[in-house]
């Protein structure tokens, strides 16, 4: 028998397995010249751990940056799977070669690392019980992989979510990694090479808010709450000092419909009695939270509201395409960086009020991140221009193949990029 070592590791932790290799049909494989597996290395989403950086993506919504994926995040901590010692790997191996195509839907008995222990001794993760395994065939094998904390410690931590989450550790503790079943190597046009990559992602969702514009010595900070179907969650707060911001890690089935209301009260003194605010938040989602995504949103001191709320990818820190909402009735439109748009809408007004005037535009300067906010004219986009200086040929030749609808059938958040590079190329 050809004997081979799998390493699973977690970027600086080492896990030692001796491992007997199988052919395509699944059997003991004794002459044959199949790959030598040499390690396989544990990730969080596309970014290589290992290396010791992170992404620094920001996550940036209507102008203002949230921590998510930032060095404020703690779950973006280079160190994030190796500092998580005390909790617990399992590392599921399916045999993915039957000739039907499908895969077993129970682990590999003879290969199955569910129940991997940390060694404090040795300083390794070890699988459980010891003894000699067998991988399957490297042609088709399939990984379930989870890392979560150890349940000696938190009992449920695979199906709950703590409520009290202010500690970091209790925090993070909710921050489960995992990766779904399916092939190794992850990408189809990828060999089956010595070292393989298994990318993990964060299986719940996270709100992050802050209180933005508002000084944060007014407010009073135990008393921030995340009511979530009736439930309290008492969230982590980022930082001592500066702009108050938090973030609260819930089950990614909590349905979008779900009422979620964000409380706190102000500091009182001796002429002043506490105001307490509740303010809800709608998702404007159907369906539930995703799995690795964060909806991040801001409380205004402008007539104390909530800020148009997005939906971001938790690791790379870039929005999630057709998940972006709103809970204002004004839209947010994305298109090209640093450059100004007209928009007329179909609704007949126009510059001096008289019926035969010149048509109303409506000027669009689209920022840095090329999104503008703006409270519209009218509820639909007939023409986009890139000047005000109109002729009677750009009517015809800017008009829009099919106008924006705004309300509360669309989404509010519409990215034009498209439409303005045809109509501009």
């Amino acid at each position: 028998m050809k004997h081979k070592t799998l390493y699973i590791y977690a970027v600086v932790l080492i896990l030692g397995f001796n491992v007997a290799g199988c052919d395509k049909n699944d059997n003991i494989d004794v002459n044959g010249d199949m790959v030598e597996i040499d390690g396989v290395a544990l990730g969080l989403g596309g970014v290589d751990l290992s290396s010791g950086t992170e992404a620094t993506t920001r996550a940036s919504v209507g102008g203002i940056d949230y921590a998510v994926n930032t060095n404020d995040d703690p779950t973006s901590n280079a160190n994030l799977i190796s500092n998580r010692s005390g909790w617990k790997l399992d590392f599921s191996l399916y045999n993915g070669n039957d000739a039907s195509g499908s895969v077993e839907t129970t682990p590999y008995a003879d290969a199955s690392f569910t129940g991997g222990v940390y060694n404090t001794g040795t300083e390794t993760w070890e699988p459980s019980p010891y003894k000699q395994l067998l991988f399957p065939n490297y042609f088709k094998p399939h990984v379930e992989a989870w890392l979560y904390p150890d349940p000696t410690s938190y009992p449920d931590a695979k199906t709950t979510v703590v409520q009290d989450q202010s500690d970091e550790s209790d925090f993070l503790a909710q921050d489960i990694l995992y990766r779904a079943k399916s092939v190794l190597p992850e990408n189809a046009t990828e060999s089956f090479g010595k070292k393989l990559s298994v990318q993990l992602s964060h299986q719940r969702a996270m709100l992050n808010f802050k209180f933005q514009d508002i000084v944060r010595e007014d407010i009073n900070e135990v008393t921030v709450k995340v009511k979530v179907g009736g439930t309290d969650y008492t969230p982590y707060s980022l930082r001592a000092a500066g702009v108050l911001e938090y973030m609260l890690i819930l089950p990614e089935d909590t349905p979008a419909a779900t009422e979620i209301i964000v409380e706190y009260e102000t500091v009182g003194n001796d002429l002043l009695l506490p105001i307490e605010y509740k303010h809800k938040v709608n998702l404007g989602i159907t369906g539930a939270l995703g799995s690795n995504n964060c909806y991040c949103f801001t409380l205004s001191p402008k007539e104390m509201t909530i800020s148009p709320v997005s939906v971001i990818n938790w690791v790379t820190g870039e929005p999630v395409l057709g998940e972006y909402v709103a809970v204002t009735a004004y839209p947010t439109f994305k298109g090209p960086k640093n450059q100004t748009f007209y928009f007329y809408y179909d609704n007949k007004l126009t510059v001096d009020g008289t019926l035969n005037g010149t048509p109303k535009l409506h000027e669009i300067s689209f920022n840095n991140d090329g999104e503008c906010t703006i409270k519209p004219d009218g509820r639909i986009i007939t023409h986009i221009f890139n000047t005000n200086s109109l002729s009677e040929a750009d009517w015809v030749e800017y008009k829009l193949a099919e106008p924006i609808i705004l309300g509360d059938a669309e989404k509010m958040y519409i990215d034009l990029e498209t439409i303005i590079n045809n109509l501009y190329p």
